[in-house]
């Protein structure tokens, strides 16, 4: 028997707390038929990501919740929470000491995950 997996890519920007943008794919499974995501929706995602220091971001969505609403309303924002909180799962190594960034009080390090998502 033949099977088929289907998904659909959004390209997006991720911000970082420090507000740099980075180009982002998300790679999204989708059953046939499913209905795709307005443009400028608003959505939270749970996914892998690889992340190289010069290349766009890619993830592989596990979890996408889209926010409600009309995404060309001028109101559509205002629900939406301002969550800047970003969460990583990692299982690795801390490669460095961490340092304290003087502007944002943030405390960064690099890390080492070994986890393939895709390239």
């Amino acid at each position: 028997t033949t099977t088929s997996t289907y998904y659909s890519f959004y390209d997006m920007v991720l911000e970082t707390l420090m507000g740099t943008l980075h180009p982002m794919e998300i790679r999204l499974y989708m059953p046939p038929g499913e209905k795709l995501l307005r443009d400028d929706t608003i959505v939270h995602v749970v996914g892998r990501v690889y992340a190289a220091s010069s290349t766009r971001v890619l993830m592989d969505a596990v979890s996408v919740m889209a926010y409600p609403g009309d995404p060309s309303s001028d109101e559509y924002e205002d629900g939406i929470p301002n969550n800047k909180v970003v969460v990583v799962w990692g299982l690795g190594a801390v490669l460095n000491n961490a340092e304290t960034d003087p502007d944002s009080n943030t405390r960064k390090f690099n890390l080492g995950v070994l986890d393939y998502v895709r390239d």
